[in-house]
């Protein structure tokens, strides 16, 4: 025999005689196992037990308490198994348990008392520390521009460097315990715009991060070059086909960087004499280069789409073409019938005529007939003309009703035609409309293909020519003095530049030795700014406004100025909530309680800051119009979660990703379905379109990062990844990914060929 085991179950403490509060003796027990199931989101049988009032109302099968009446009360009795109830079900998903006697008791008493209900106590949160080996990247960002990258790893952030690839900062709370970033896990990251602000969500708070002003080293000195042997500098001028205008060694001898005759600036092998990189383009250069890329790229998705508009349109006009057809056909055939259907009418109302008069003749016989009774013969014919009459009658509705069918199908057609040339006509104002837009879209991307073809021909012949070159001290980084007066300096590891300073950059000294021999020589001053520091601007939520987050923000998005945040959160199962702040000043300017029925887990702004984009636990994604607060869209089709949401650079198409394993694409014009787009085996956890393509980033619990593109295709996938990447994010050219998941690991990808550059672990 199975031995049972005694089951201590803790209850409140009731002094003897003192009546059960609702919220205090009730409801955790209640919470534990029946509200999961009846609740404001789920009310499985129309019950709702999260309030005595809800309960009273009751659902399907009525009122599941009856104040004073525990004994009638359907809840008592489902808890006991009474009148074939069983509440909760065995096997349930919730993981729901039978109430125990103890419980049941407690239950039975309260509603005998009257079942009264209370005020809720408002718990403080007792933070503990978390686990020491708890560093899960649950969120990554990357600025606009590519340079800095942030990711979350339990409750701290660290921001990196993706030119130099090294570590910048860890940003942290003074008032924070261990001046950690938040107190609970990070879940969520957004750089703004212009890459001033960081945004960061946690447990019912929000911090706002600003960017420190830049401030020059504290001490500064000479950087003098160091020699390179004569012969090596020939071996390196004559690989290089240029002449030496500027040269130093590494600290180290294994690395020559010299400036050259070209404008350019070379880092060499000192061994070999090989050439290992060359740098040319400045800060600004590269930064415009950049937006002329993305102009090209934008341009010719407004091509794309538009010729998609024109094949569109051209496939509506062949299907109004056959109807066009077919009408036009009716019309004919009925024009043809019409005749002979008219000529049916006269002989028909003739017929009528001569039958009524027939039987208006044999009535006055009748008339005549003594004493107005007519014989049985003249009753027999009055019949038959009658019959007759009848016969005729309805001839002549059907020859009216022939003629009135065939002038009604010519009507009819006339005017499908008329409908369906106008439509015709429409097509071609939109077709024409459609071309008008594509000859002004190549218009513009061959202004910014000319553009950019300029600015790397001015890249390629620089007039400057560098006249001082340097290590910085860390060998990160190479500097060169320009004969302009400027200062440029780039990462090594990425050949990326990473600072312009113009004017003050270099000193010229001139000697005389003591036989008379004059020497002029030069050097850099390094000026450059301390690393990058992000400081706390503000926070929103926590301790100082409880109230403000109901649970867990799991999105933060800046809207595209940089004026607006959006976050999004909620109470799991019970509320989407989605609240916008003025980002400059922190007040909460829009507060969308239940936008959703469950919590919110992504957010994005449409292009144009007009509308914003939100996934949550209901399987929904719902597009809201900013300004009013007013719902466009419910976007449904996804079978679980919506875990991330993203616009295409035109703001004509919707990303969503899904905990189903499914991104969808969405039209936004028509509010439909594009494409439904498979190939993960696990959740699919965070969504981004790259730049202005169709190209769309994704990470999932599988181990893939995966580029797909709107319609479904994929364009290149990075394998053999850890399971569970949580988030990913991608330059505008899509040149370089980062990605974090469960192990803690930052990873850093060429976006082209999908090697790994870098994999910052945790500290």
């Amino acid at each position: 025999m199975k031995k049972l085991l005694p089951v201590l179950v803790l209850l409140p403490m009731l002094a003897p005689g003192a009546e059960l509060d609702f919220y205090r003796d009730v409801f955790p027990f209640l919470k534990a196992n029946c509200i999961s199931c009846h609740n404001k989101t789920t009310t499985k049988a129309e019950l709702n037990m999260e309030t005595p009032e809800l309960m009273k109302k009751g659902g399907d099968s009525g009122p599941s308490i009856v104040p004073g009446k525990s004994g009638e009360s359907l809840l008592v009795q489902a808890s006991l198994h009474q009148n074939d109830m069983e509440m909760p079900p065995e096997n349930n998903k919730s993981g729901a348990v039978q109430l125990t006697p103890p419980q049941v008791a407690l239950l039975k008493r309260w509603i005998d008392e009257g079942a009264k209900s209370s005020v809720a106590e408002k718990r403080t949160v007792v933070w503990k520390p978390l686990a020491a080996g708890v560093h899960p990247i649950y969120a990554v960002a990357m600025t606009q521009d590519g340079r800095y990258a942030a990711c979350g790893r339990s409750n701290r952030i660290f921001v990196y460097d993706l030119a130099t690839r090294q570590l910048v900062t860890e940003i942290g709370d003074a008032a924070e315990k261990g001046k950690t970033a938040h107190r609970a896990l990070v879940q969520s990251l957004a750089f703004s715009p212009d890459g001033s602000r960081l945004a960061s969500g946690s447990f019912r708070e929000v911090k706002v991060w600003k960017l420190a002003d830049p401030k020059a080293s504290a001490e500064s000195k000479p950087v003098t070059p160091r020699p390179v042997d004569a012969a090596l500098l020939k071996k390196i001028s004559d690989a290089g086909k240029v002449s030496v205008t500027a040269q130093t060694m590494s600290a180290d001898g294994k690395q020559v960087l010299t400036g050259c005759s070209d404008g350019s600036v070379r880092l060499w092998d000192a061994a070999s004499a090989k050439q290992v990189a060359e740098f040319r383009a400045t800060l600004e250069q590269s930064r415009k280069q950049a937006d002329l890329e993305w102009a090209v790229a934008r341009e010719q998705l407004e091509q794309a789409f538009q010729t998609s508009e024109v094949t569109r349109i051209a496939a509506q006009d062949t299907a109004l073409d056959v109807l066009l057809k077919k009408a036009e056909e009716a019309i004919v055939a009925m024009k043809k019938v019409l005749p002979a259907k008219q000529k049916e009418v006269k002989p028909a109302q003739a017929a009528v005529a001569a039958a009524q008069k027939a039987v208006d003749a044999v009535k006055a016989e009748i008339a005549k007939a003594p004493g107005g009774k007519p014989d049985a013969a003249l009753e027999k014919k009055l019949k038959g003309e009658q019959d007759k009459l009848i016969t005729e009658k309805t001839k002549e509705r059907e020859a009216l009703a022939g003629v009135a069918a065939a002038e009604g199908n010519v009507k009819d057609a006339e005017e499908e035609k008329v409908r369906i040339n106008a439509s015709k006509a429409e097509n071609a104002k939109a077709v024409a409309a459609a071309k008008a837009a594509t000859a002004d879209s190549k218009k513009k991307e061959e202004k910014a293909a000319a553009d950019l073809a300029a600015l790397k021909t001015a890249i390629a012949k620089s007039a400057s020519k560098a006249v001082a070159v340097a290590f910085s001290s860390d060998g990160q980084r190479v500097v060169a003095a320009f004969d302009d007066d400027s200062l440029q300096a780039w990462a090594v590891v990425s050949g990326q530049p990473v600072e312009s300073v113009k004017g003050g950059g270099m000193k010229t000294q001139i000697r005389e030795a003591t036989d008379g021999s004059m020497t002029v020589t030069r050097s850099v001053t390094l000026a450059a700014a301390g690393a990058p520091q992000w400081v706390l601007e503000r926070r929103l939520g926590g301790d100082q406004q409880p109230d403000l987050f109901a649970d867990r923000v799991n999105a933060v998005c800046f809207s595209p100025d940089g004026k607006t945040l959006a976050t999004g959160g909620g109470e799991l199962s019970r509320s989407g909530d989605v609240i916008l702040f003025d980002a400059a000043s922190g007040k909460a300017v829009k507060v969308w309680k239940d936008r959703h029925d469950d919590a919110v887990l992504s957010l994005d702004f449409s292009p144009d800051g007009k509308l914003l984009a939100s996934g949550a636990s209901d399987k929904i994604a719902k597009i809201t119009e900013v300004a009013t607060g007013k719902h466009v869209y419910g976007l449904e089709g996804h079978t679980h979660h919506v875990t991330g949401v993203a616009f295409r650079a035109d703001g004509r198409v919707l990303a969503t990703a899904g905990a189903d394993g499914v991104v969808m694409s969405w039209d936004m014009i028509l509010g439909e379905r594009k494409k439904k787009i498979e190939g993960w085996t696990k959740e699919v956890t965070s969504v981004q379109f790259l730049g202005a393509t169709n190209q769309i980033l994704t990470s999932a619990g599988d181990n893939l990062v995966r580029i797909v593109n709107d319609d479904g295709a994929q364009i290149r996938a990075i394998n053999n990844l850890p399971d569970f990447m949580q988030s990913a994010a991608g330059t505008d050219n899509a040149a370089t990914l980062i990605g974090g998941g469960e192990d803690s690991v930052l990873r850093v990808w060429d976006g082209t060929s999908g090697k790994e550059l870098a994999a910052f672990e945790a500290n």
